[in-house]
């Protein structure tokens, strides 16, 4: 049929005008050959496709909301070998707290308030009187306020709690990732106010109640967050693997998932390549996440902080 040559400006200034589309080797042989026809553009546009860095340039904040697993498969937290076991020295940081450092430093630089909601589940936790509660499912790991400040703020909570919890179970993720997903919608994120929470969750062991995680899972895909799991410790995470959502769609009843929200990473695979490596695999999954969120709210990033265009 033949070609034309042209270019991105020509098309969008085309308004119409024929172009002529040319086969070379008839041009070479006949010296009145004109054209083997015209191409004419009738709508030509740019699709912007921004970038993750886009939106944080223009001030998107991505906020932490954090997920302990106090089970008791974890182990009692005086033994040395429990999976939440403080070292006296804090020489030797424990899986749980070197996720939380790995993934919340990350994520810290993009959040201007740093303040994190921290949640345990599947522990009995103490009472004022000093006796313990029955086993609570989304429980705050600190004493006061909402949320704790930085980081360092998380680690400290996460240390005041272990000794203040009877570990206990079963393994159900359904309350905090309800309870997640309705503070990622509290932030109403909008184009003026662009706003995306990740929840990390911690867990030690295959969770009891999959198919109303599945179910959770699929009503928050609608909110402005991703799901990070984390699997410490030597479980069998095998069946974990299929809230990840690359095989498809995650379904529930008659719903279907809007979008993947879940990354799912065991922390032994990274165990030897440290942190950082880890923090990478975590994270890897998470802007493209939220430019599908955006992209489906048509939410634009704003204009770069410091008025620049």
């Amino acid at each position: 049929m033949g070609q034309i040559e042209t270019s991105v400006r020509s098309l969008l200034n085309s308004q119409n005008a024929p172009m002529d589309v040319i086969e070379l080797d008839k041009k070479a042989k006949d010296k009145k050959y004109k054209n083997s026809g015209t191409l004419t553009c009738s709508n030509a546009f740019i699709e912007p496709r921004p970038s993750f860095a886009d939106f944080v340039m223009g001030g998107c904040e991505v906020s932490l909301v954090v997920g302990i697993d106090f089970t008791g498969s974890n182990g009692a937290v005086t033994d040395p070998s429990s999976l939440h076991y403080i070292h006296p020295t804090g020489a030797v940081p424990n899986q749980y707290q070197q996720a939380i450092n790995a993934v919340g430093r990350v994520l810290e630089d993009y959040d201007s308030d740093k303040m994190y909601p921290v949640y345990g589940f599947g522990a009995k936790v103490r009472m004022p009187n000093g006796s313990f509660s029955p086993v609570q499912h989304c429980f705050p790991v600190y004493g006061g306020g909402l949320e704790v400040k930085g980081v360092d703020g998380i680690l400290k909570a996460y240390m005041d709690c272990v000794s203040n919890v009877a570990l206990s179970g079963p393994t159900l993720f359904t309350p905090l990732i309800d309870a997640s997903a309705e503070f990622a919608r509290r932030n109403n994120c909008t184009q003026a106010q662009q706003k995306y929470t990740v929840l990390l969750i911690m867990t030690d062991g295959e969770i009891t109640d999959m198919e109303n995680t599945i179910g959770a899972i699929v009503r928050a895909s609608s909110a402005p967050m991703s799901i990070i799991i984390i699997g410490v410790g030597s479980a069998d995470f095998s069946s974990m693997r299929q809230l990840d959502g690359d095989n498809g769609a995650l379904r529930s009843g008659g719903m279907v998932a809007e979008r993947d929200i879940v990354q799912f990473v065991s922390f032994r695979d990274f165990a030897a390549k440290g942190t950082a490596m880890l923090a990478s695999e975590v994270l890897a999954e998470v802007p493209r996440q939220c430019l599908e969120y955006m992209s489906k709210r048509k939410i634009v990033p704003n204009a770069p902080k410091g008025g620049l265009s």
